[in-house]
């Protein structure tokens, strides 16, 4: 009797880990963003006190919504980038918020552009010594000073930190020392925020290695 209390216990231990695992990600998810919803309904309050009819939920939300809409049309055309890389000069003057903002819009560029992103593909390198790998992010090919110094080409690959692939190391590394892997920057990127737990589907092909 005591043994089947005791397997029961264990049986209803681990269900009731996973049913927290599976709740967890989905309560802080709706949390989030019903307190960004909340927050941003009570931007327009002043107003729906003055005038009756914006009293309405989700008015300051839609507002938002739009503005944001309108900055990225206005941020579409020559006008409105011209007008952008203006605000980013007077920003790049500022040393401590010029490093923020340039790694939160290259964060932006990875998880929300269409576009090619500063990183052009996820590699292993063999860090922080030759008995273990990292994963690292090819940015471009070396400069033509590295090149010179060097007399061969080198690769500018960031290896980021984690939790937080803001900050990290820049190595630039030889092509014969780098090792391509079939994995997207997504996917390496929410394994280094994850620390690891998130674990990255690689493509069908196999990998490459060395370039």
């Amino acid at each position: 009797m005591p043994r089947k209390k005791t397997e029961l216990a264990k049986y209803l231990q681990r269900r009731f880990i996973t049913g927290v695992l599976i709740l967890m990600p989905v309560v802080v998810t709706a949390w989030i963003f019903w307190k960004i919803f909340s927050s941003v309904d009570n931007i327009l309050a002043p107003l729906q006190e003055r005038y009756i009819i914006l009293d309405w939920p989700g008015v300051g939300f839609v507002v938002v919504l739009l503005l944001v809409l309108l900055v990225g049309i206005i941020g579409g055309n020559l006008i409105g980038r011209r007008m952008i890389s203006a605000g980013e000069r007077v920003v790049f003057n500022i040393p401590l918020i010029r490093r923020v903002y340039t790694a939160v819009k290259q964060l932006g560029e990875v998880f929300l552009a269409d576009k090619n992103t500063v990183f052009k593909e996820v590699v292993l390198v063999r860090f922080p010594h030759r008995d273990s790998f990292a994963l690292g992010f090819v940015t471009r090919e070396g400069s033509d000073q590295f090149k010179l110094a060097r007399e061969g080409c080198l690769l500018n690959v960031f290896v980021p930190t984690t939790p937080n692939p803001t900050s990290g190391f820049l190595l630039l590394i030889p092509p014969s020392d780098v090792i391509r892997i079939p994995v997207t920057v997504e996917e390496a990127l929410k394994m280094v925020i994850s620390g690891g737990a998130y674990s990255a589907v690689p493509e069908t092909k196999p990998p490459v290695s060395p370039l």
